[in-house]
């Protein structure tokens, strides 16, 4: 993420120039050179509004000037735009995060009248127009949705619906037009990879094919306008593991369910995934316990936990009628072939070597008993996933980063 606040604590003279000397990018620039380091492509997330930012009443210090907003995102794209200072060039820009929640973006609602929705729309075509001025092909993310609404904010599919200008049918109800290639959104919950949000308009892993279908309506209505096939993302999900957090997810079944998530995910629709995060904060000091690596002394010393490995090389087998599917994607989603097995008391049968799709992806259904577990290995690699047990499991609660207590933002 970029603060915004931090980059720029004062006005800036010329604040579409990232040469500015208002401009405070040092931070910014080392986490991104790490990033490209490390063969990672950064995702920049703008937020967090200035003082001198702020927008004018009904709006707050939390709600930016939409103008203001374009011009700290061109800054930043001309500076990340791989012929500025030697820097390496972004391709992923989202503007803000989690806007249907008043932590982000105050107030939501003006009155009883919806705020937060319009609003929002006019910064995401003032940051779409920005990046886009610098490289046509930037892809601009807009949501980043906070999977609940309670007291604190919009639940997801009413702030899409106003966002989008549908109708609770999902008719089209206004022509205004909002611009971005990605929908993105953090569908976090409290039980396992089919669990749903208690609330009808909140969006956990279970509600993602509702949430997609309001995102359809939007692109047939064309009130959301792209030059390509508009994209659907998780761009923040995770469970908190026990170990360490005693609250947390039981350290095995949370690799079942990773696994099964991004196969959920998937089936949903959605193209990418990020998790929230890489290494375990501070237990007692922070919420999250919710890395793939374990606290450790450092990122290069940390162990990594089941969930790593099942992020990395999922794989599920899910009983259907007169057997079972197998899903799985490989490491990286490079394409190759895929030796498929399945237990039995003495060991392990082989089911088939799978050919993935260009993304890696491979699927097959198999008329066999759905007993035992199933694994995959990629053919002329030692690496293999974690086993899948093919026998299905009950729902079960763990509330978001093992909290004790639900507040506004939870189910």
């Amino acid at each position: 993420m970029v603060m915004w606040s931090s980059v720029a604590p004062k006005r800036p003279a010329n604040p579409a120039d990232p040469d500015d000397p208002a401009y405070r990018w040092g931070d910014v620039d080392r986490a991104i050179r790490l990033a490209f380091q490390n063969r990672l492509q950064p995702i920049v997330d703008i937020l967090h509004t200035p003082a001198w930012a702020a927008a004018a009443p009904p709006a707050s210090a939390v709600t930016p000037d939409p103008v203001a907003f374009g011009r700290f995102a061109k800054a930043a794209a001309t500076r990340y735009s791989g012929s500025f200072a030697g820097l390496p060039r972004v391709r992923y820009w989202q503007a803000w995060n989690e806007p249907n929640l008043n932590l982000y973006l105050k107030p939501q609602y003006v009155g009883t009248t919806p705020f937060s929705p319009g609003w929002y729309r006019t910064m995401v075509n003032r940051f779409a127009e920005a990046v886009k001025s610098i490289h046509a092909d930037n892809l601009v993310i807009a949501g980043g949705t906070a999977p609940f609404g309670g007291d604190e904010g919009f639940a997801p599919l009413r702030f899409m619906r106003e966002l989008f200008c549908l109708s609770p049918s999902l008719k089209r109800k206004c022509g205004e037009k909002i611009h971005f290639d990605v929908w993105s959104h953090h569908p976090y919950t409290s039980g396992g990879p089919t669990h749903h949000a208690a609330a009808a308009n909140d969006v956990s892993l279970g509600d993602l094919p509702k949430m997609r279908r309001v995102l359809i309506a939007g692109v047939k209505a064309g009130n959301i306008v792209s030059s390509q096939s508009v994209r659907f993302w998780v761009t923040e999900f995770s469970w908190d593991s026990n170990p360490p957090d005693p609250k947390g997810v039981p350290i095995r079944l949370e690799a079942r369910w990773v696994a099964e998530a991004l196969y959920r995910m998937w089936r949903s629709g959605v193209t990418l995934v990020t998790w929230f995060s890489l290494r375990d904060e501070p237990l007692y000091q922070s919420f999250f316990q919710s890395g793939l690596f374990f606290r450790g002394a450092s990122l290069t010393t940390a162990r990594p936990k089941p969930a790593f490995t099942a992020f990395r090389f999922p794989v599920v087998g899910i009983p259907i009628e007169h057997g079972f599917r197998v899903w799985g994607r490989t490491p990286s989603g490079k394409p190759g072939r895929v030796i498929v097995e399945q237990s039995f008391k003495g060991g392990w049968n082989r089911l088939a070597i799978l050919r993935t799709d260009r993304f890696g992806i491979f699927q097959k259904s198999f008329e066999r008993r759905a007993t035992g577990r199933v694994r995959a290995q990629l053919a002329g690699f030692p690496e293999r996933a974690t086993p899948f047990g093919l026998r299905r499991l009950a729902d079960r609660g763990y509330n978001p980063f093992g909290k004790t207590t639900l507040d506004a933002t939870g189910p």
